[in-house]
């Protein structure tokens, strides 16, 4: 997927309409949201590698701390083991010494005086030899149960460390991959900011020519006419800043706006504030249709106090930018 999306981030230069460069921002858009998501499954899956091996890492720690715990046992009973063979060495000697019970208890010992110190002898080895031969079995055994669990305790560890390799692997992938889609997303971003102010220029640019074009359209009036119908004139706004020069003709969709949003009335303000002037602009679009008009100086200025012809230049630039959008449900929209 990775490789789709980075394929498709370079897009044609040249592109000049505003249809084109929607497509463009709307395609950006899409390609970064995508990447982003992936790059959190990412991250998340580089969160359970991580985990997965650190819970591999422990249990070699453990499997070497038992194995050497096991080895230090064996070699315990390696110690304990050699000892009882002295000691049978020992009483093997004292047996010869004394008589050997086993072949015949009439046989008197080497350095025996009487009869009574040869039985006693015999008696005494034949019981310690077999003790020993007892304890030496059971050591045996104990020493093959602990040699069996240290090979087993090994082959566990090989596993362990197998599975430690594994998701050490898996990680440096996981990271690689994050690392790549990291270097995508930030490729996406700054083509993305790049048709973001394309797409913001080219839309002044319409907006300007828009106003421009109203503004060619527009006849001044004769210094002393008079209104000629029973229609009130246009209500001024209480105070004018100035900013156009002209007063731009508009539209019908825009001459209907004026009266469904304030009756004609410039200096109009919505009951809660929000809204202002004759088409009752919020000052957040406001300001972006003013800037957009070339009318930098009328950003932040409350629209119901800026003059007729202002109000009426960044009204034909908010509808060159949006259409009828900013007006939806009122009476002209429909």
């Amino acid at each position: 997927m990775l490789a789709s999306v980075v394929a498709t981030v370079s897009l044609p230069n040249g592109l000049t309409s505003e249809a084109a460069q929607a497509d463009q921002v709307g395609t950006l858009n899409a390609q970064a949201k995508e990447i982003s998501q992936e790059l959190v499954q990412e991250q998340l899956q580089i969160g359970g590698y991580q985990q997965q091996y650190s819970v591999a890492s422990e249990r070699v720690a453990t499997d070497a701390r038992d194995i050497a715990q096991t080895q230090q046992q064996i070699g315990s009973d390696k110690r304990q083991v050699m000892s009882k063979v002295l000691l049978v060495r020992h009483l093997a000697i004292a047996s010869y010494v004394f008589g050997d019970s086993e072949s015949s208890t009439s046989n008197a010992g080497v350095f025996a005086s009487n009869e009574s110190t040869v039985q006693a002898a015999g008696e005494y080895t034949t019981i310690a030899v077999g003790n020993l031969t007892e304890a030496l079995d059971q050591l045996h055994t104990a020493q093959h149960t602990l040699q069996g669990h240290e090979t087993a305790l090994q082959q566990q560890q090989t596993q362990d460390r197998l599975a430690q390799s594994t998701q050490a692997t898996s990680l440096s992938l996981a990271n690689d991959t994050e690392i790549k889609m990291e270097s995508a997303q930030a490729q996406v971003t700054g083509q993305l900011a790049v048709a973001v102010a394309q797409q913001a220029a080219a839309q002044s640019a319409a907006a300007s020519a828009a106003v421009a074009a109203a503004q060619r359209a527009a006849v001044p009036p004769p210094a002393a006419s008079q209104p000629t119908s029973s229609a009130s004139p246009p209500v001024a706004p209480p105070t004018a800043t100035g900013g156009a020069t002209t007063d731009p003709v508009l539209n019908a969709f825009l001459q209907c706006v004026v009266q469904a949003e304030s009756g004609g009335d410039y200096g109009a303000v919505s009951p809660d504030g929000l809204y202002m002037g004759a088409f009752q602009f919020s000052q957040p679009t406001w300001n972006l249709a003013a800037q957009a008009a070339g009318l930098p100086g009328l950003v932040g200025v409350p629209p119901n106090t800026t003059s007729k012809a202002d109000q009426d230049t960044v009204a034909v630039a908010l509808y060159a930018l949006d259409g009828e959008q900013p007006w939806l449900g009122d009476r002209c929209s429909q």
